[in-house]
């Protein structure tokens, strides 16, 4: 089955979790072959008898986004990359095999497996990115934070732009900044040796490799990075200096996380989310390390809770050692307080 596919790219742990939860999924699908039979019910084959069911049946699970949970995995299937087209072929039957794959993909869903990891990859921005549980799911929002970064970089007109992303995750940022600017050269390092490889994989599913180098690195509460399961030489990048750093980094409260969506409880990274009592651990660490990594006039971006801005403009201006300036705040897409940018006094 797909869904066995999936699982074998988990982490030990995660993989634990989602083997208990497939038992519950090949015991689903039995008591579902056995519903159409004993109620002589015709099963949904076209394109629209299946989102109509399977976007009910979500829905009455209490399956966030049911509507367009069924229609992405319905669009895998039939091989389009737009939902929207599949208002064009509402009467389109599937395949035994299609519904096969069907409904082992929707079933993964009842588990509350996010759908892209059901389907392997996810849209960021104007790249797609190849998609591995446990690695941190990219957010809508944090397209906002590489626009804003883009923009900057437009402004300074340097000849090449040397940046630093904290917590790569699958790429998404440092990709996204290196597809939209061939002129920037790219670090990206991450705590996750899961993430990294992903990050590398997708870097040469788009062909940027070149600008990209990948770090196996954890980023210390004291500002230091250390690298992690480095075979080759070692770069020494405690002395390298950016131009900017940007970071989607953990940020919410650890007194939270029990209540965040199954989704991400089961199946995401908690590290990747995990910022400490007040959620600013990797915050601070970032400031710091920020301070001497910088180039003078360089920019830190980070995107925080939305409680968060106050704090760093405070710390800014209280550890004035860190030499750093709060320059703006910019909001997210419900218009709350979202992205962060500090620049390195001369």
């Amino acid at each position: 089955m797909m869904s066995s596919k999936i699982l074998g790219c988990c982490n030990p742990t995660t993989l634990s979790r989602c083997k208990n939860i497939l038992r519950g999924i090949r015991e689903t699908s039995r008591q579902t072959n056995k519903y159409y039979s004993s109620n002589c019910e015709k099963k949904p084959s076209t394109v629209a008898e299946i989102v109509k069911h399977w976007s009910h049946r979500f829905e009455n699970e209490g399956i966030s986004e049911p509507v367009e949970s069924i229609e992405h995995i319905l669009a895998h299937i039939l091989g389009t990359r737009k939902i929207m087209d599949l208002a064009n072929i509402p009467e389109q039957q599937l395949s035994e095999d299609q519904v096969s794959k069907l409904l082992a993909l929707c079933e993964c869903r009842m588990s509350r497996m996010p759908v892209q990891y059901i389907i392997g990859e996810w849209d960021f921005r104007d790249i797609t990115l190849k998609m591995i549980p446990p690695v941190f799911i990219p957010r809508p929002e944090t397209e906002i934070l590489v626009d804003i970064v883009l923009r900057r970089i437009a402004a300074m007109k340097t000849e090449c732009c040397k940046i630093l992303d904290i917590g790569c995750g699958s790429g998404a940022i440092s990709l996204a900044l290196v597809h939209a600017n061939n002129k920037i050269k790219c670090t990206a390092i991450d705590r996750s040796l899961y993430a990294c490889h992903l990050t590398k994989q997708n870097a040469e599913a788009l062909g940027l490799q070149d600008n990209m180098e990948i770090l196996n690195a954890i980023l210390r509460e004291n500002g230091e990075i250390k690298l992690l399961n480095t075979v080759e030489k070692a770069p020494k990048i405690e002395e390298e200096q950016f131009d900017i750093i940007v970071s989607n980094p953990p940020y919410i409260p650890t007194g939270k996380l029990p209540d965040l969506a199954p989704e991400i409880k089961i199946y995401e990274d908690l590290r990747a989310l995990d910022g400490g009592k007040d959620g600013l651990n990797t915050i601070k660490a970032l400031m710091k390390y920020a301070s001497k990594a910088l180039v003078p006039s360089g920019l830190l971006f980070m995107e925080v809770d939305h409680l968060h801005p106050e704090y760093i403009e405070f710390f800014t201006k209280k550890y004035t050692k860190l030499n750093l300036f709060h320059e703006h705040i910019y909001k997210d897409y419900c218009c709350n307080d979202r992205f962060v940018e500090l620049s390195k006094l001369q």
